[in-house]
């Protein structure tokens, strides 16, 4: 990731709420992200996702959200995974700088959405709290085609159906918005669907 490009995004994020990058990291670091979610599903170290603040899935989360997670930490990444987390430092540092958001720090998983799983309309900011200000999404997935579906659907007027943008998951494709501004939904695929998302935080406040 180049700083001009960064610095296009930072754009897009100052006059739009969100910014499309494609091949925002190295097709190899890309794959090598994707091997070790695919190695951690096959070992039973990803989480099945909850919604809200509950660290329990219930019958309700299931037909909200159907992916299985894995949080990274600084201290346990792997070689492939720091250089993800050192490409977002310097990206939350370029939102600082230009936009003097306050971000301290990134929080962050591995996805892993098996076929037909879904996560349903939703904000990415929790009642009442305020610290995710900036949502990233990183796609993970090799040669994905428009019949494979599973896009991410924005919503571009608050609680509207329309308008809004499908994204198609393409591998090395970085998507970031405002976490308290837009509505977003994961649509069904048929192949299995590998990002990592995250966010960009606050320190804690209220709202």
């Amino acid at each position: 990731m180049n700083s001009r490009s960064n610095d296009l995004l930072v754009d897009a994020i100052a006059n739009d709420g969100y910014a499309i990058t494609p091949d925002f990291l190295p097709p190899a670091l890309i794959k090598a992200l994707a091997d070790e979610a695919k190695a951690l599903h096959a070992q039973g170290a990803l989480q099945a996702a909850t919604t809200g603040l509950s660290s329990r899935r219930s019958a309700d989360n299931i037909g909200l959200r159907g992916d299985f997670i894995h949080w990274l930490e600084d201290d346990l990444a792997s070689p492939a995974q720091q250089d993800y987390l050192a490409a977002m430092r310097q990206l939350q540092q370029d939102f600082n700088q230009a936009l003097f958001m306050g971000l301290f720090e990134l929080e962050t998983h591995l996805a892993v959405y098996p076929p037909g799983a879904v996560y349903r309309k939703h904000l990415d900011q929790f009642q009442g709290r305020a610290e995710r200000q900036v949502s990233c999404i990183l796609y993970l997935n090799e040669d994905w085609q428009p019949e494979d579906g599973g896009t991410l659907r924005i919503y571009l007027n608050g609680n509207a159906s329309e308008p809004y943008m499908d994204i198609s998951p393409t591998g090395g494709t970085l998507v970031t918005f405002l976490s308290g501004r837009f509505m977003h939904e994961v649509m069904p695929s048929r192949r299995e669907r590998i990002s990592l998302t995250g966010w960009f935080r606050t320190r804690s406040t209220s709202v």
